[in-house]
C-alpha cells in the first residue's frame, strides 16, 4: 500500500443509497448485486452524469462497538441537488456535508483494511484532528480491483471537526 496524499475537504454532496445490514463479509458477498441495483435505477432514470457521478460505500457503524450482524453499510452514488424523491421503497436520499480528512490510496483488493487503519490510527488519532460523529466512506475514483493483482484509486473520507 502506498502512503496517501491527505487533504482536508469540506463537502456538500447529495447521494442516493441502498443499505445493507449484516457482517462486512456478508456485505462483500452482496455488494455487487447492491451496486448493480442502484446503478440500474440511476440509468433507468437518467441520473448518471459522465465524469461527475461518484460511487461510494458508506459505513454507518463502528465495528468495534456494534455487533457484526447489525453493521449497516450502504452502497451509494452522488446525484443532482435537484433530485428530492426516489420512487423505490429501498433506495433513499441523504446529504453528506461537512469537513473530512481525505486520503487518496492506490489499493489492491486486499489492502483496504490497511488503508482504513492508516487513516484512523496513523493520521486522525495521531494528528490534531478531532473525529466528528458522522459516517466515514470510501469514494471510488477508478473501478475497484477485480482480482488480487489489480489496483484502483480510492479516497477514504474520515469526518473531522474544524
Amino acid at each position: 500500500m502506498n502512503k496517501p496524499d491527505i487533504t482536508i475537504q469540506t463537502i456538500d454532496l447529495r447521494v442516493m443509497y441502498l443499505r445493507f445490514k449484516g457482517t462486512y463479509l456478508e456485505f462483500r458477498k452482496n455488494s455487487q448485486a447492491l451496486y448493480q441495483r442502484l446503478l440500474s435505477y440511476a440509468q433507468k432514470h437518467n441520473m448518471i452524469v459522465e465524469d461527475q457521478t461518484k460511487v461510494m460505500t458508506i459505513y454507518h457503524d463502528n465495528p468495534f462497538m456494534t455487533a457484526q450482524k447489525n453493521l449497516r453499510t450502504s452502497v451509494a452514488m452522488s446525484i443532482s441537488e435537484s433530485i428530492n424523491n426516489i420512487d423505490d421503497d429501498e433506495i433513499t436520499i441523504m446529504d453528506i456535508k461537512g469537513t473530512y480528512a481525505v486520503g487518496r490510496f492506490e489499493l489492491k483488493r486486499t489492502e483496504y483494511g490497511e488503508a482504513w487503519t492508516y487513516m484512523v490510527h496513523e493520521y486522525v488519532l495521531k494528528s490534531q484532528e478531532k473525529p466528528r460523529d458522522h459516517a466515514p466512506f470510501e469514494m471510488y475514483i477508478t473501478k475497484p480491483p477485480r482480482n488480487a493483482q489489480d489496483k484502483s484509486i480510492t479516497d477514504i473520507y474520515i469526518p473531522i471537526e474544524r
